[in-house]
């Protein structure tokens, strides 16, 4: 792990080394373009701004000259007016009319007596319902006609609705007579009338809009948009005692027109300038480190030559164990069916005979014969990952701990046993029972290894698996891992001996003495379970075999206790018997038989499904092989299924390779015996399987 986190340092470095002055320069040449670009901007944003200050200050002066100028007629008229009497009122419309010939905005010019009426209007065709209406239930009007009489000047009215149509607002002048007050001339202004005359030749390239409070009262046709925001520009116009806000900004011609392209080109040039000095800042800083890692290349080179050498030896010798062991597990399987035959036709002889005589010992010696060549042949399953593993989470200083019981005799008093177990040894997924023999396996080869005495230490330890150990270890996997270490003091062996330790049938010892699975079945019982195992040793310095299990984070599952059923106990229930080897089959149906068991075979998967859909009573159990021609047995068992969901099931192998045994696993719960058992065997397993008997 510290060569992995140097390695990645290094790397990291030499990327930073490699950048960092180009980023350096482009970073000072891009601030440059920006802050260059940000100016040219700011400069043509407030050119833009102030234009559009001096067009609002513009229609505002407009604004209050033409209504200044609306106004006045009516302000001279009223002075005319008290100062030579108020004519009648055909003389009044004359002087209405010919001080307001000049401005068309005015809807209606009107004479309200000071109680507040309408007396008179002008022009009477649009203005005929104002006659004689009371102004005091207007408040807005009222408020202008007191205002103007306790003034005595021209007051404005706010937005109102007028009753010619439309929006406007009112321009109230006092008239006085001989000192009293005599009424008020009304002038009645409609905004768009007013101000479209004003502002059609004002601001061509620019948007305006007036608003009197918070009514628009005029606009040009378009609102103000959020984007156009930053570019609106107001202003106060003051008439009387009124202000109108105008809002003026540019249009997205007259913008677009403003807008010079000369920053951007200048933001996009300085970015290229950028790039252009920081990408040859770089490839001066490339040729530099390349010049530094050429230096390095020869010793790197060598090593990856060693490494590769080192790679493709491992390979080669994976690809020979594989091949070694496919062929291993064929013949176990065949073989333990042939010992299943021979050991049933013994056992079943041995029921028949009685306790004494020669036949019975030849018969007896025959069941023992057998019992050591399955022996063999797991060996030769656990060699070739073909055996069956129940896998559980466990803790190996326990296993450890529980072996250590048994030792004692088996070493003897000259070898002294160590144990050096991690207080914080992490969990392993493995099968108990395999790795126990493992242990006793090693152990024993150790003790071998030592005839004169020595010591003999049994180590755990977490352990990190790197990328670079992998690499020489090509079964092994990266990662959280639990190693297992026995190492002795023994004679050693020199590299010749430990190219084949692994190798089933390998052995240095007398042919009386031993059969050489022993590494072998611990080879396969450990690369089933996930890991790998390496051997180190020297002439003279003794063997350390090193086990390294991946480490799980799944709390310890508890060992179950086989359930203790009596094989002598018989049953009467129906069981459905599939499996494709006939003298198996044939086995298999006189062990039942024996103990009451109704039995129907089936050699075919596709002739179990026929059975089960033609037989008309119940089928208790379905004994099935795991491996058969055309249909494995989880599915047959799942098809049965579909038929009768009730039935029990119990498979039967000594080879895992199958859909239904997960890489020799089996799943929770799936029941399952190991061929060859004996009579006594399966008919424990099948009342176990079926319960007690009733």
């Amino acid at each position: 792990m510290k060569s992995g986190c140097l390695t990645t340092t290094k790397m990291l470095w030499k990327v930073t080394d490699r950048l960092l002055l180009p980023a350096f320069f482009f970073l000072i040449a891009f601030v440059a373009a920006l802050t260059f670009w940000q100016l040219l901007i700011s400069h043509r944003r407030a050119e833009i701004q102030a234009a559009t200050g001096e067009q609002a200050s513009f229609v505002r002066s407009e604004i209050e000259a033409e209504l200044k100028a609306r106004v006045l007629p009516l302000e001279h008229l009223a002075g005319r007016w008290k100062a030579r009497g108020r004519p009648d009122d055909a003389g009044m419309e004359a002087d209405v009319g010919l001080a307001t010939s000049g401005y068309p905005a005015y809807r209606a010019v009107e004479w309200v007596d000071p109680t507040f009426h309408v007396r008179w209007v002008t022009p009477q065709n649009e203005s005929e319902a104002d006659l004689g209406a009371d102004l005091t239930a207007d408040d807005r009007r009222s408020a202008a006609l007191r205002a103007a009489e306790v003034s005595g000047s021209a007051q404005a009215t706010g937005p109102i609705d007028l009753r010619q149509g439309g929006r406007g607002f009112l321009v109230c002048v006092p008239v006085y007579a001989d000192g009293r007050l005599s009424g008020f001339l009304l002038g009645v202004l409609q905004y768009q009338n007013l101000l479209s005359p004003i502002l059609q030749g004002v601001g061509q390239n620019y948007w305006v809009t007036v608003y009197d409070g918070d009514e628009k009262v005029y606009s040009q046709g378009a609102d103000l948009a959020p984007r156009d925001a930053s570019w609106a520009q107001m202003a106060d116009a003051r008439i009387q005692q009124l202000t109108w806000r105008v809002h003026v900004w540019p249009k997205a011609g007259t913008l677009s027109d403003a807008l010079s392209p000369l920053p951007n080109v200048v933001f996009v040039g300085g970015i290229l300038m950028a790039a252009l000095l920081a990408f040859i800042v770089y490839l001066a800083e490339t040729a530099w480190l390349h010049a530094r890692e050429l230096a390095a290349a020869n010793k790197e080179l060598e090593k990856e030559i060693a490494g590769r050498a080192q790679a493709e030896q491992a390979l080669r010798q994976a690809q020979k164990m594989e091949a070694v062991g496919r062929l291993a597990g064929g013949v176990a399987h065949d073989f333990n069916n042939l010992l299943m035959v021979i050991r049933g036709h013994a056992a079943l002889s041995l029921r028949r005979l009685g306790s004494d005589g020669p036949l019975h010992r030849a018969l007896s010696e025959i069941l023992k014969t057998t019992d050591r060549a399955s022996s063999l042949t797991r060996r030769l399953l656990a060699f070739s990952r073909k055996q069956v593993l129940q896998l559980r989470v466990l803790d190996l200083n326990t296993l450890v701990a529980q072996v250590q019981e048994l030792l004692p005799p088996v070493l003897g008093d000259d070898i002294n046993l160590v144990l050096d177990l991690d207080s914080e040894l992490g969990r392993v997924r493995a099968d108990s029972a395999q790795m126990e023999q493992v242990i006793m396996n090693l152990v024993l080869n150790a003790r071998d290894a030592m005839p004169n005495g020595g010591e003999l230490t049994i180590q755990t330890t977490n352990f990190d698996l790197d990328e670079s150990w992998i690499h020489r270890h090509l079964a092994a996997r990266a990662g959280p891992h639990v190693k297992l270490a026995v190492r002795d003091t023994g004679h050693g062996m020199d590299g010749e001996t430990l190219s084949h330790v692994f190798e089933p049938f390998f052995t240095t010892k007398d042919i009386s003495k031993g059969t050489g699975l022993g590494l072998a079945s611990v080879y396969g019982t450990v690369t089933q379970s996930g890991g790998c195992v390496t051997v180190s040793s020297r002439i003279g310095q003794g063997t350390v075999v090193e086990i390294y299990l991946p480490r799980v984070e799944a709390p310890l599952e508890p060992l179950e206790v086989p359930k203790t059923i009596s094989p002598s106990v018989r049953g009467a229930e129906t069981i459905l018997v599939v499996e494709d080897d006939d003298a198996v089959r044939r086995m298999t149906r006189e062990f039942l038989k024996i103990q009451g068991y109704t039995v129907i075979e089936a050699s075919r998967a596709a002739d179990a499904i026929q059975l089960m859909q033609r037989h008309g009573e119940a089928i208790d159990l379905v004994l099935t092989d795991v491996l058969m021609p055309g249909m494995k047995g989880r599915e047959l068992i799942e098809r049965l299924a579909e038929l009768r969901s009730d039935m029990k099931v119990l498979y039967m192998s000594a080879y895992s390779e199958d859909a239904a045994v997960n890489i020799g696993v089996l799943d929770p719960g799936t029941q399952f015996i190991e061929k060859p058992f004996s009579p006594d065997d399966l008919a424990g397993k099948v009342r176990e399987v079926l319960g007690p008997a009733h």
